[in-house]
């Protein structure tokens, strides 16, 4: 089994990278926000790996740029009804820190919302992973995450679209906590378009 790939980056976009190791280059699928935190392509990086073996399938691999995220993937996998993609595309969309500490609250309202999920596989996922993550300190993302959602809602209302409003909330800094600050900046960053 491959778990740590150590490469030049020849390649990224939103779905997979490659990283080339000795002439050969390994196709990895990543998620959004790994993609974001990438360096640009010639560089070296270091990638931990999950490689899945299926009967009759080709064999994949999947990328993540911390031990941690990739553990939290394995733990989610291991969810029924929970497959790889699934999975990338949860932890692709907020921050890792986000996510496990809305698991810890047992907040499936805030994990169906914002990882467009059903209730039900939001409260397996809860259900699940809860005694798998403890002790991990919060620090005010339950209360980030609330405020992110509802910006959410009040720029839909205010008619901008759903991929807008997602590159947006992700570029403002997570030191910026109050509702109105990231309103303003939001408004801002969506205004120079």
């Amino acid at each position: 089994m491959i778990y740590l790939i150590y490469g030049k980056l020849i390649h990224k976009n939103l779905v997979f990278i490659v990283v080339e190791i000795g002439g050969i280059g390994y196709k990895i699928f990543v998620s959004q926000r790994t993609y974001k935190e990438l360096p640009k392509n010639g560089t070296k990086i270091k990638v931990f790996c999950y490689h899945r073996i299926k009967q009759e399938e080709i064999p994949e691999l999947y990328g993540f740029l911390s031990e941690k995220e990739l553990e939290i993937f394995e733990l989610l996998i291991s969810i029924s009804g929970v497959g790889p993609k699934s999975a990338l595309s949860i932890l692709g969309v907020v921050k890792l820190d986000k996510f496990l500490a809305a698991v810890q609250q047992g907040r499936a309202d805030l994990i169906s919302k914002s990882w467009g999920i059903g209730k039900k596989k939001a409260e397996r996922i809860i259900l699940e992973l809860k005694g798998k993550i403890k002790n991990i300190k919060i620090h005010g993302e339950i209360a980030l995450l609330e405020s992110d959602n509802d910006l959410e809602s009040a720029l839909k209302n205010l008619g901008y679209k759903q991929k807008e409003i997602e590159h947006t909330l992700s570029s403002i800094p997570e030191k910026i906590k109050k509702i109105e600050e990231r309103l303003k900046l939001a408004l801002r960053f969506l205004n120079r378009k």
